[in-house]
């Protein structure tokens, strides 16, 4: 039972982002122990820089297959449009949360957003 013990206390985020059409698309290692149903992952992502901040944030079903499986998530800003940039403001959480709403695992980064069309 220790491998999905770990598995579900590993979270990895990517910690690039590609912008298009002011959506963000990040990039997550994620898992959760084989067979069990209602675990979640929550991506929230802040771009800064040149006098603007965009931040948005979107929570996903996690799929249980005992192993971590790289997970794409497009994050939606919340009022101003993802922007490209490699600000060292920019961040980036991801976040495992179990099905009572625990969090299990995250990873918090310095982001970079790339444009991308």
């Amino acid at each position: 039972m220790i491998l999905p013990l770990l598995l579900a206390l590993t979270t990895w985020l990517h910690d690039d982002s590609y912008v298009s059409a002011g959506k963000a698309t990040s990039y997550v290692d994620a898992g959760c122990p084989r067979g069990e149903h209602g675990w979640t992952l929550t991506v929230r992502l802040t771009a800064a820089g040149d006098g603007r901040t965009a931040t948005g944030s979107r929570t996903v079903p996690l799929t249980c297959r005992g192993e971590l499986e790289q997970q794409v998530v497009e994050v939606r800003p919340d009022g101003t449009p993802f922007f490209g940039n490699h600000d060292k403001a920019s961040l980036g959480v991801a976040e495992v949360r179990d099905p009572h709403g625990t969090i299990t695992s995250s990873s918090t980064k310095r982001m970079h957003f790339y444009a991308w069309n």
